[in-house]
């Protein structure tokens, strides 16, 4: 044992060998200049996939006339699922970009002319990985599942907004999914509306047109998170889908209901997705049905945080084998990787769901070719 130690520094086999050599400024500098455009390009990431998520829910949050706060609390309980994809890609063009720019200003020559290989510069690189895989693995497991049900609730709590959503005169209003709505003069003050005429979609096989004198929109007693729309002389036609049959009835009186937890999902703990299901309780499930698609999600939680780890060990050498010529080379074959990596990993999800390969396999098989190529490309550049 007394001979393995120097052993090991002589041979630099070993990490800690290397952290002592390349010594504590020497870490500081690497680990400034990979923190820096990684909380950049993490902030930016994740502002550019806030604004596609808000995309898709300002259509129903403004037509539901909700407030700033409450878009701001639906946004922030949608983080944890985009910050899921957007750290590991800041754990990869944080340590790119770093050192495409240490290759292009010659300091990775100047290191290594005062003896300091490429390999004594892993600890830094592997610090900020691990880093950003423990606060990704923290989020997957513990965060996105709390988050998604809480997002889920605050989306059904703002499904009350509708009724007022639909009160708007001499519009056609579709804010609820495969429903078209217009209303010839409102009341608000009353939920009052006259010269009715609805278009209901919601079964393919069917269309069917209501057009009534006047109603009355109001939520049925709490907990059944229903809106119905009480009509009077009114006519309903249904029209099939092949447009041979149909079908036209008058009423004098007609109560059309329309399910919010259609829309949105009834929130009752039976029903989590996936998404929304701790990883005890997608085991419980996939013991209870054998979908392969429990199991997939079962992995895909652990899996998906170790892409900051494997990506951002390639980013290294990525960016000193590529960037010599040009800074844009290393920066281009780093997001064609961050590409590859989740092609890798939807294609082994799809098998996996085929069962054409096991859950295991195609999930963390993306993790495993990445460290692969991580692993060639620092011996590769060590021994440039």
């Amino acid at each position: 044992m007394q001979n393995l130690w120097p052993s090991l520094t002589a041979l630099n086999l070993s990490v800690w060998g290397a952290w002592r050599n390349m010594g504590w400024t020497l870490y500081r500098y690497l680990m400034l200049d990979q923190l820096i455009p990684a909380s950049l390009c993490f902030l930016g990431l994740l502002m550019i996939l806030v604004t596609g998520r808000l995309m898709q829910f300002l259509k129903y949050l403004t037509a539901a006339s909700v407030s700033a706060t409450d878009i701001l609390i639906v946004m922030a309980l949608a983080l944890p699922k985009l910050a899921l994809y957007a750290l590991p890609m800041a754990s990869l063009m944080g340590t790119v970009l770093a050192f495409v720019r240490l290759s292009a200003d010659n300091e990775i020559i100047a290191m290594r002319s005062a003896g300091i290989s490429f390999r004594q510069m892993a600890p830094a690189v592997l610090t900020l990985a691990l880093a950003l895989t423990a606060v990704s693995f923290y989020t997957s497991v513990r965060l996105l599942p709390t988050a998604n049900r809480e997002l889920k609730s605050a989306l059904r709590s703002l499904s009350r907004a509708v009724i007022p959503a639909l009160l708007q005169e001499g519009r056609f209003i579709d804010t609820l999914p495969n429903m078209v709505f217009f209303f010839q003069h409102v009341d608000t003050s009353a939920s009052t509306v006259r010269g009715v005429l609805i278009h209901d979609a919601r079964n393919p096989q069917t269309r069917v047109t209501i057009t009534a004198r006047e109603a009355v929109i109001r939520e049925r007693s709490e907990g059944n998170n229903e809106v119905v729309l009480h009509m009077q002389d009114g006519m309903l036609s249904r029209m099939g889908r092949d447009l041979k049959t149909s079908q036209i009835i008058t009423f004098q009186s007609y109560d059309l209901v329309l399910s919010l937890d259609a829309l949105l999902g009834s929130g009752k703990e039976v029903s989590w997705k996936r998404g929304e299901m701790s990883l005890a309780e997608l085991r419980t499930a996939l013991a209870q049905t054998q979908d392969r698609r429990y199991a997939l999600e079962w992995h895909k939680r652990l899996a998906l945080p170790f892409a900051c780890l494997v990506l951002g060990m390639a980013a290294a050498p990525f960016g000193v084998l590529f960037a010599q010529g040009r800074r844009m080379t290393g920066i281009t074959l780093s997001i064609a990787l961050f590409l590859a990596y989740y092609l890798l990993l939807s294609a082994g999800n799809a098998l996996g769901e085929q069962r054409l390969v096991p859950a295991a396999f195609g999930i963390w098989m993306p993790n495993a070719v990445t460290a692969s190529v991580a692993t060639s490309l620092w011996v590769k550049a060590h021994r440039q």
